[in-house]
């Protein structure tokens, strides 16, 4: 058997605990410290089990017949020990009656055996004592020398060497002299199953106190003499063995019982729970973010109230998504899409197309007269004209044709499957429907003109920006033209004005770089955590000889096709490097941004000549931050990643600018070892009044936490805008609301910049 002090050894089979702590219970009474103790550790280990058990279970109704099934045992366990030990208890008691009737039976026959010394006596009481099979032994022991006198045995006790009364169980005797109950005694050998019990042999005398003396009230006084002792024992090994057998049997009916109760309860368990194990497989699609799913309610009224609130969220979920959706891809006032859900339209047109050997058209739509609406007639009213403009629009395109609100007063049109006239006979029908339209509003009539840019989408458009970029010529000349008409992009003619642009704005840019009249401007960003630099975005502008400033859109275009963009680049990378190296010389400490274009960008002495200045101007990398738009990343994503990989060697920081611009999948930002995402501003310009704006650049904020990535929002004009910004956990703004761009690094406009920041904090 094993051994209990090893019963919580690691490796000891479970199985043996159960059969050890049986076999302890068929043993015996559980009255000694031992059995107590290996009944507490096999509540502990059953507790075990039915721990493992729950935690094991996959299966809601397994785990509930576990429970029932390891209780069951629990309950059966300790109803046998509870009968086990009443019934050995009822015996015990009932042996140790007996025991004291027959002592003094006994008693009774063995005193004429110690007055007359007869052991034909002797022999009668031995004939009386065999006809009862529980009587084990009997010895009658005399007073005075404690010797056996006379003995009886059981045949089945007739090897075994049954110890004598001992001295001190005589002296023991005689102090119990008037005891009622006989002395148990335990000297039998331990496998026997013996009551043992000895009693003295008394004769009892009363005492004479004379015939005149004599007194029927007065309690009689009596004489003891010890003439002998009597020993004997009681077998109940028989009955032990009958009630375990009996126990055993009973047990086995029981347990089988449990069995066929745990089966059937399974089968109940299962039955009664399969409205709820139902709601597992709607339940593991809601997990993976499918929300096409019904949940069937059936069955007790706390399932139905779950299937219900399941049925209930579902709806709400698909609600929220609609409502989404509609945000994401709608314009909120026209109902038309918007500009973000329109590029994807487009996209797929121009694969489309190409795919198709087909043509179509976009065309472009300014409004003429809008503003004009807007600031007399208030916004209200310029709304409800852009719905009316809307309606026509809807009213006059074909049900394949896609129509957008581009922003503003702009409207876009996807014309499918046309040629190049009947694009031209849509946007005349187009014009000719405005000028028929007339809008009212507080009892004046407004004529509404507009603009219309035409481009053919076919096998010679490479790029969605190039189709939106001579559309937006196309528009541009319309209104050159004088308004109120339609023109069509034309390769070549732009070809022709884009050339002869370009032969005066050559020579405008070699006189810059040779006479040093390009300038840096620089605009704070702003930390809206603590920042540990002061931190500008280098901006460049032109001085022509009159002194009139030129933007980098106007000149920027002609130097990348004259092949000057480098050249500008690295005067702008050393102008700013030469700047760090003053502010450092007067103790101050800065952080510049620089903006890179494609050309230079793909250089291959960039990152030499970067690392050569650092070194000729002693500043520390990580104060200069490289800006290159997602556009350009986008085209040459495995350069890019090499690039930027060796400049953030060197110790540089990289942002990505017009982040969101292009649509296309985030997946590559994982691999693209970015520090800073710039926000493409038109997300912000406009996102204090417009939903959908917000919940992309939320969405982008979140992609870039994500990615741990610091996030910059530019365009910042209002505090609405500001405080939406702080909400959504944007990193870094700056925008006219701060500072314009200034010619001069003063330190002032950054420390005001933060002032106003600081004196409108936002409560949340």
């Amino acid at each position: 058997m094993t051994d209990p002090s090893k019963m919580n050894e690691p490796g000891v089979d479970s199985w043996a605990k159960v059969k050890h702590v049986w076999s302890s219970l068929k043993s015996g009474v559980l009255t000694e410290q031992s059995d107590k103790n290996r009944l507490k550790r096999f509540y502990v280990w059953v507790r075990h089990l039915s721990l493992f058990s729950r935690r094991r279970s996959r299966s809601l109704v397994t785990r509930v017949l576990w429970i029932l099934v390891i209780w069951g045992m629990l309950v059966y366990l300790l109803a046998i020990a509870g009968i086990w030990w009443g019934s050995s208890k009822v015996i015990e008691d009932n042996f140790s009656n007996q025991a004291s009737e027959w002592v003094r039976k006994l008693d009774e026959l063995g005193t004429p055996l110690f007055t007359s010394e007869d052991k034909v006596q002797f022999r009668s009481i031995i004939d009386h004592v065999a006809r009862f099979p529980e009587l084990s032994y009997l010895r009658y022991y005399e007073a005075s020398n404690n010797s056996i006198i006379a003995e009886y045995k059981a045949e089945k006790y007739l090897d075994a060497k049954i110890p004598r009364l001992t001295p001190t169980h005589m002296e023991l005797l005689r102090i119990r002299v008037e005891a009622d109950e006989p002395l148990y005694v335990e000297t039998a050998q331990s496998d026997l199953s013996l009551i043992q019990a000895a009693a003295p042999i008394v004769v009892r005398s009363i005492q004479s106190d004379g015939l005149m003396d004599f007194d029927l009230n007065a309690q009689p006084s009596e004489n003891y003499k010890i003439i002998g002792f009597i020993e004997l024992g009681l077998d109940f090994g028989l009955y032990r063995e009958k009630l375990i057998k009996n126990i055993s049997i009973g047990s086995l009916v029981i347990a089988l019982f449990l069995v066929f109760a745990a089966i059937i309860g399974r089968v109940v368990i299962k039955r009664a729970l399969s409205p709820l194990t139902s709601l597992r497989q709607p339940l593991d699609k809601l997990a993976k973010g499918d929300i096409d799913v019904t949940v069937q309610g059936e069955g007790d009224e706390e399932i139905v109230s779950i299937a219900n609130a399941l049925n209930t969220t579902i709806t709400a979920l698909k609600g929220r998504d609609e409502k989404l959706r509609k945000l994401a891809n709608y314009d909120a006032l026209t109902g038309l899409l918007n500009k973000h859900n329109f590029n994807i339209q487009l996209k797929q047109e121009m694969e489309r197309v190409l795919e198709y050997r087909d043509s179509s058209a976009l065309m472009f739509i300014d409004l003429d007269e809008f503003k004009y609406v807007n600031d007399h007639l208030g916004h209200a009213a310029g709304d409800r004209l852009l719905i009316q403009i809307a309606d026509l629009l809807k009213g006059r395109m074909r049900t394949d044709d896609v129509i957008a609100r581009f922003g503003g007063d702009e409207f876009t049109v996807i014309a499918r499957s046309v040629s190049e006239s009947d694009a031209i006979a849509i946007a005349d029908s187009i014009v000719k429907s405005m000028q028929d339209f007339v809008f009212v509003e507080k009892d004046q009539a407004f004529n509404i003109y507009c603009s219309v840019g035409v481009v053919m989408i076919n096998e010679q458009e490479s790029s969605l920006e190039e189709v939106f970029s001579h559309a937006d010529m196309a528009c541009y000349e319309a209104k050159s033209e004088g308004r109120n008409r339609y023109h069509m992009y034309d390769a070549a003619e732009q070809a022709e004005n884009r050339q002869a642009a370009d032969i005066g704005w050559s020579k405008r840019i070699k006189d810059a770089l040779n006479d040093d009249r390009f300038s840096l401007y620089y605009q704070p960003v702003i930390g809206l955590q603590d920042a540990n630099y002061e931190y500008f975005e280098v901006l460049l502008r032109m001085r022509l000889p009159d002194e009139e400033i030129v933007y980098p859109n106007a000149f920027l275009p002609a130097a990348d096709r004259l092949g000057f963009s480098v050249d500008v680049d690295y005067l702008v990378i050393q102008k700013a490097m030469r700047k760090i190296a003053e502010c450092k010389a007067e103790g101050r400490k800065l952080r510049l941004s620089i903006n890179l274009t494609a050309r230079a960008f793909a250089a291959p002495d960039l990152v030499n000549v970067v690392e050569q200045w650092i070194k000729k101007y002693d500043i520390e990398p990580e104060q200069i931050v490289f800006e290159i738009t997602e556009q350009t990343v986008m085209r040459q994503l495995d350069h890019a990643k090499e690039r930027i990989t060796e400049l953030s060697d060197l110790g540089c920081h990289f942002a990505l600018d017009d982040f969101g611009a292009n649509f296309s999948s985030f997946s590559y930002l994982k691999h693209l070892p970015v520090d800073i995402l710039k926000i493409d501003g038109d997300f912000v310009a406009d996102m204090a009044d417009d939903p959908v704006d917000q919940t992309m650049v939320q969405a982008m904020v979140k992609i870039a936490k994500t990615l741990n990535k610091q996030t910059v929002a530019k365009y910042v004009e209002d505090l609405a805008t500001l405080e939406l910004l702080r909400k959504y956990g944007v990193d870094y703004v700056q925008g006219n609301y701060f500072s314009k761009p200034e010619p001069v690094l003063n330190v002032d406009s950054y420390h005001n910049a933060h002032e106003k920041l600081s004196s409108n904090v936002v409560h949340l």
